[in-house]
């Protein structure tokens, strides 16, 4: 273990910053509140940090040397072989007959053509159909229940009735109304509707996964590791369950793969490939869903877009990369508020929705020290934010901004006063804005927490397992879409899928993988220690980056632990960490027939430009 420790000295600085972060995070998400005074703070920053200062160097020499294994057998998989040679063999040496027909039909092909991908994507669904039917007739969130009534013409969120508030992303709400709309006029019934909403989303959702799984096998990726991340993608509940539940969270990280795997492809090619008309046309369609499918992954996917300015690659595929960015961002920001929302009678999102984390900083002042602010500075605050500087001090919540924000619109005041008197307050109270963000973040830096609707910030609190608890029975407003399709005790079906998700939660070793930290923070953590570890090329780096700027945005959320006797759940929020941190750590695991690809590539585009 000492050699371990010594052979990453370079690099120890990050899991000791975890065991930090992750101390500092567990004792808040139990108390609402760090005392930095008691021992039992420091205690346990101290074993997080030698926990991860022996678990980080471990799990990298386990890796590498798998991986110098690979590349040094006939394991290990180039760019243009054929993954399914050894099992063909096979094949040829049985009789023809059922089992050898029934081999070629669940043998995944891995390739990044639409003939293969979409059979290996209904292989895929056909891992996930089993939760898609015992879960029927699909499950809707709260806020989906509310879009889905807007689409069908119900006043929601105080608007006016046949309006649309883009608080949801509206093509969203136009996608999911759609599709239950056509159910509904064949047969009738609002449920047939949603269960081919949630066929759909789940079958979308499987054709991203097998572009990722081919373009890791594209990439070099050893059998046994593809196999793996294969099989995870397939059996873990999680991936099905989620997929097949209808919330923008949900529909967005579909976006994002497809469009994650397309920019992986880009810098493969240097940039070249933006070059080419159809890549282009492609890239720019799934950059707009990625942006308008959830508001955050507009910034997602522009910074990163933005930053390839720092690769080696020529100025010209540079440029176009940047334009892309550009025309993207005006597009979804001034073209659409100014041209259509009006002519589809649209309400932009209300601006405030992008601060909910300063607001909650604020909130904490006021709940603690409501009378140290001045005249001026809570004129400003009660004239921006959506709630007065009273009533957020009545209604603050260390877990969750909701109560502080709410859903109201505020058209009123200036977002430049209001950051001048956001850093007055701040820098009067600097320990409580801290406090604050640590508190409202914490379900993803502990592994136990107290459920979110606690209302002061104090100790001890009750502690529930801060794990993946995704809905598996209709959470909707019964005044809204519940009129439809009203909440009923939950099927056989519903109620097996529930228990198998405590199943998995309970089960030693495998419950560690339901954590939201695991895959929030601790996965991040490490493979950005395995990436330091292993010197990266500036392009390895370049490949993370959409992976980081989620993760940084994820930082950003309203709500991290789940509200108790609530349907409101993080889970959402945390889900495209894990379907990312899965496809991140396939990449993580290319050996040195990734470097073998790059550089044929790299020497292809020469020849070709």
């Amino acid at each position: 273990m000492v050699a371990l420790v010594r052979s990453s000295r370079r690099t120890v600085w990050l899991p000791l910053l975890l065991g930090l972060v992750m101390g500092v995070g567990g004792y808040s998400a139990t108390r609402g509140a760090v005392s930095f005074g008691d021992p039992t703070l420091y205690v346990q920053c101290l074993a997080y940090a030698a926990l991860f200062c022996l678990l980080f160097p471990l799990l990298f020499s386990v890796r590498e040397r798998a991986r110098r294994r690979d590349d040094r057998g006939d394991d290990a998989i180039a760019v243009d072989s054929d993954v399914t040679a050894r099992a063909d063999e096979d094949d040829r040496a049985m009789p023809a007959g059922k089992v050898s027909r029934l081999r070629k039909a669940v043998r995944f092909e891995y390739v990044l053509r639409a003939p293969g991908l979409l059979r290996d994507a209904l292989r895929v669904f056909v891992c996930w159909a089993p939760y898609v039917i015992l879960l029927y007739p699909g499950i809707l969130y709260w806020d989906t229940g509310d879009q889905v009534a807007q689409f069908f013409g119900m006043s929601v969120f105080g608007q006016e009735p046949g309006q649309i508030w883009n608080h949801h992303p509206f093509l969203d709400t136009y996608f999911y109304g759609s599709v239950i709309w056509l159910g509904h006029a064949v047969s009738g019934h609002y449920e047939v509707g949603m269960f081919l909403l949630s066929v759909v989303h789940a079958f979308l959702a499987a054709v991203a996964v097998s572009a990722v799984l081919a373009y890791l096998r594209g990439r070099g990726l050893t059998r046994r590791p593809l196999i793996a991340v294969t099989a995870t993608f397939c059996f873990f509940p999680v991936f099905p369950i989620m997929f097949a539940s209808i919330v923008k969270d949900t529909t967005f990280t579909i976006a994002l793969l497809g469009w994650f795997v397309m920019y992986l492809l880009l810098v493969d090619s240097k940039l070249a490939s933006i070059t080419r008309p159809g890549f282009l046309a492609g890239f720019v369609v799934m950059s707009l869903l990625v942006a308008l499918t959830k508001s955050v992954g507009l910034y997602v996917m522009v910074a990163a877009l933005l930053l390839l300015v720092i690769g080696r690659y020529k100025a010209k595929f540079k440029a176009v990369c940047v334009a892309v960015a550009i025309a993207c961002f005006a597009f979804v920001s001034i073209f659409l508020p100014k041209v259509v929302f009006p002519r589809l009678d649209i309400v932009p999102g209300e601006r405030q929705a992008a601060i909910v984390v300063p607001i909650q900083m604020v909130a904490r002042v006021a709940h603690a020290n409501p009378s140290d602010v001045t005249d001026e500075e809570k004129q400003v605050l009660n004239e921006y934010l959506p709630m007065s500087w009273d009533e957020m001090a009545r209604n603050y919540v260390p877990f969750t901004t909701d109560p502080v924000t709410g859903y109201a619109i505020k058209d009123t005041g200036s977002v430049v006063d209001f950051a001048k008197a956001w850093l007055s307050v701040g820098l009067k109270h600097p320990r409580a804005y801290v406090q604050a963000f640590i508190s409202v973040e914490s379900g993803w830096l502990a592994f136990n927490g107290a459920p979110a609707n606690n209302v002061e910030p104090q100790a001890p609190y009750p502690e529930i397992a801060l794990q993946y608890q995704p809905l598996t029975t209709n959470a909707l407003n019964d005044s809204t879409f519940g009129r439809f399709v009203p909440n009923g005790t939950p099927s056989k079906g519903q109620t097996a899928v529930k228990g198998l998700v405590r199943w998995v939660q309970d089960v030693p070793i495998l419950n560690v993988f339901m954590y939201l930290t695991v895959w929030a923070l601790i996965v991040p953590a490490y493979l950005l220690y395995a990436l330091i570890r292993r010197r990266p090329g500036r392009d390895d780096v370049i490949r993370f980056i959409p992976y980081w700027f989620v993760t940084a945005f994820l930082f950003l959320c309203p709500v991290t632990i789940q509200l108790q006797n609530d349907h409101s759940s993080p889970t959402r929020y945390a889900f495209s960490m894990l379907v990312m941190g899965v496809a991140m750590i396939g990449v993580n695991l290319l050996g040195a027939n990734a470097a073998v690809n790059d550089r044929q590539n790299h020497r292809q585009i020469q020849q070709n430009h």
